[in-house]
């Protein structure tokens, strides 16, 4: 409440950018003090066996996880952990450092529950998050995301070597790399979600430097079945151990208010985060889940801001869980206040724990 009441009110006053960027500087240096740490820790932290998972020989405490876009170059790895999640990711990351699309690029749309994101791939590159991890232990399993470099050179086999480098670079580090296919927010406009020639040769040049990294896909929430059916084929024939599902959308019909309106007429680029997403991750994940027959691992992500749209999300077959802008809008505690909502949903459903959900509504 004091976040909700007093906190917010005052955040959402001023520039969206200049709060994320204040937020991480000071997440970098709190992360120092073992007192301050400790003193998130039994603020935020909540613990239940119901909750755990163990996928791919990784133990997770709890399937809820902070989404690549939040700590986009490894500041916070020391201090995430403390607030209650079940993993990380970071990123995206581009094998050049990217400066990203002209400000302002990142917007509320606060009626709407609703974030407009710009960013371009802003991020110091491969190389400084490489250095800001190589000699770091992790507290939770850690995930990378990897994006190509944001320059309108870069398209084609530029692009997947682009890839191939900051692969090659990062992927000794963490538990796993996401390849993020299904940026909005890139120069050439289109993704690797949309042509699955130009996927089958990405992910065959992934494969050539490493062929057993952990390798989960982030897609977009605006494709076609034909374009999933290709991605899922791919998936299997690469093994690709999950499909993040999903990234920001382009589509503005889900945005019921006029004020958001308002603001996209003036701000028009950028891809929506938040709840007008919800239902298009949700639709995303029933489909996955039947196509690929459960065989391959989701992550649900898109719309999550209490214990119920998580919930929702796990019995469509989601494995684990991901959220940046609910945690904006409802504050840090929504860790807590989901993993305990999600045991009382566990306990009233009458199941053992949370592997008997997985899916439950889609079997």
């Amino acid at each position: 409440m004091i976040y909700k009441n007093l906190i917010k009110p005052v955040l959402f006053k001023l520039d969206a950018e200049s709060v994320h960027n204040f937020t991480i500087n000071f997440g970098n240096k709190l992360s120092n003090y073992s007192i301050a740490r400790n003193f998130i820790k039994r603020l935020y932290c909540y613990e239940n066996d119901k909750l755990n998972l163990r996928l791919f020989n990784i133990g997770f405490k709890n399937p809820l996880g902070l989404a690549a876009g939040f700590d986009k170059n490894a500041l916070l790895t020391n201090l995430i952990p403390y607030f209650g999640f079940g993993f990380m990711e970071i990123g995206s990351v581009t094998n050049l450092p990217c400066p990203g699309n002209p400000k302002p690029r990142l917007f509320r749309l606060p009626k709407d529950k609703a974030l407009v994101v710009n960013y371009g791939l802003y991020n110091s590159g491969a190389k400084k998050v490489y250095n800001n991890l190589k000699n770091k232990e992790f507290l939770i399993p850690i995930g990378i995301s990897i994006a190509k470099t944001n320059l309108p050179n870069i398209l084609n086999e530029k692009a997947i070597q682009d890839y191939c480098n900051s692969f090659k670079l990062l992927n000794k580090i963490g538990d796993y790399i996401t390849i993020n296919i299904s940026c909005p927010n890139s120069e050439s406009g289109t993704t690797f979600c949309e042509d699955s020639l130009a996927l089958n040769n990405l992910l065959k040049n992934i494969r050539k430097i490493n062929e057993d990294k952990l390798i989960f896909l982030k897609i977009s929430p605006d494709i076609n079945k034909e374009q999933l059916n290709n991605i899922i084929k791919l998936s299997k024939k690469y093994n690709i151990k999950a499909l993040i599902v999903s990234n920001l959308s382009k589509k503005r019909n889900k945005l019921k208010l006029k004020t958001s309106k308002e603001i996209l007429n003036e701000y028009s680029k950028g891809g929506i985060s938040g709840l007008p997403i919800k239902e298009i991750s949700n639709n995303l994940i029933k489909q996955v889940y039947k196509l690929s027959k459960g065989k391959i691992c989701i992550v649900g992500c898109g719309g999550i801001f209490n214990a119920n749209d998580a919930y929702e999300k796990l019995k469509l077959g989601s494995s684990l869980l991901q959220l940046i802008t609910g945690m904006i809008y409802e504050g840090p505690q929504i860790i807590k206040k989901i993993n305990k909502g999600l045991v009382k949903l566990i306990e009233k459903d009458k199941f053992k724990d949370i592997k008997e959900v997985i899916g439950y509504k889609n079997i």
